[in-house]
């Protein structure tokens, strides 16, 4: 086998000491991913090798061919880290497993599946496989998919329909990546709509308000709303209701049947900020409480009770 990708950097076991492979394979992948666990057969001469350094707008291409190992992020490695991506890994042989938030997709030849940095996962390959990875900021997919957190490890088959279409465009988009601009803005813009066409079509929920472009809309003025408003600690379901001109009762019906609640949501958010001004070194200034009640929380205590339930650990303890 060998890569898709044309061009860019390539990071390989090949000249490695047997010895050394396992670790050099771990810093290789958190290097060009996140920040994770790698487990790989010691008792077998480990072969892997990742190409990457291959851009479209803001998106990131990356290929991987390696031998079977067994991929995990928690929420220690997630507390320490910066990152808020979306990935999509493509199985181009064999077959992979990935697991996040109580789903599991099965990947075989053709399909791929969604996963969130943010959030605890795994990875599995009990075989030799060759997968491509486009990694990209939360923020972009979220203006072409609303919600995609509910869509992560859900496995699109690309045998068939859209999958199918999108499988063979990415494919052949890999190989010609050397020959498009790297700020092509319009054929990123394309390829994400294409992934959220996918998934919208191809993934039944049953959730009935989910069929309306105009409700669609509504729901990500809130989320935007929301995303500007954490400061504010009297941010509520009324508050939102009512910058949104609508009743407390259809807000609460429009985010029916989804994975959060609003007050979780909002809550996770403010926790997600508190975790990036902690790791940010510009703000070692700043107590760990006025970081609390700038991310909108108006009690120290209750701040570090679901920080530590959220992240694994304490506010104090992830800033040493």
């Amino acid at each position: 086998m060998s890569f898709l990708l044309q061009h860019g950097y390539t990071r390989s076991t090949l000249d490695i000491p047997k010895v050394d492979r396992e670790e050099y394979w771990c810093d290789a992948i958190c290097q060009e991913y996140v920040k994770l666990d790698c487990n790989v057969d010691s008792e077998s001469a480990f072969r892997g090798s990742v190409r990457g350094g291959v851009g479209l707008a803001k998106l990131r291409f990356s290929e991987v061919l390696a031998d079977p190992q067994h991929v995990k992020r928690d929420k220690k490695l997630i507390a320490h880290s910066t990152e808020e991506d979306f990935l999509i890994s493509f199985q181009l042989s064999q077959e992979g497993f990935v697991r996040q938030g109580g789903r599991e997709a099965h990947l075989k030849r053709g399909s791929f599946s969604l996963y969130d940095s943010t959030e605890p996962y795994t990875l599995s390959f009990n075989k030799p496989f060759h997968q491509l990875i486009i990694q990209m900021p939360k923020e972009v997919l979220r203006q072409h998919l609303l919600e995609p957190e509910r869509y992560t490890a859900v496995c699109i088959d690309g045998q068939q329909g859209i999958g199918a279409v999108l499988s063979n465009f990415i494919l052949s988009l890999a190989q010609e990546l050397n020959t498009v601009p790297n700020m092509c803005e319009d054929l990123s813009d394309n390829l994400l709509n294409m992934i959220a066409m996918a998934y919208s079509s191809s993934v039944r929920f049953n959730q009935t308000t989910d069929n309306s472009l105009l409700q669609d809309s509504l729901r990500k003025k809130v989320l935007r709303f929301i995303e500007n408003n954490l400061a504010e600690p009297d941010l509520n379901n009324q508050k939102i209701a009512d910058s949104q001109g609508i009743s407390l009762r259809y807000l609460q019906k429009l985010f029916e049947g989804q994975e959060q609640s609003l007050h979780q949501l909002v809550l996770d958010k403010r926790l997600q900020k508190a975790q990036q001004i902690l790791l940010d070194k510009q703000q070692n200034l700043s107590s760990i409480e006025q970081i609390a009640y700038r991310c909108g929380f108006n009690s120290y205590a209750h701040f570090s009770r679901s920080f530590k339930k959220h992240f694994g650990l304490s506010p104090s303890e992830l800033r040493e």
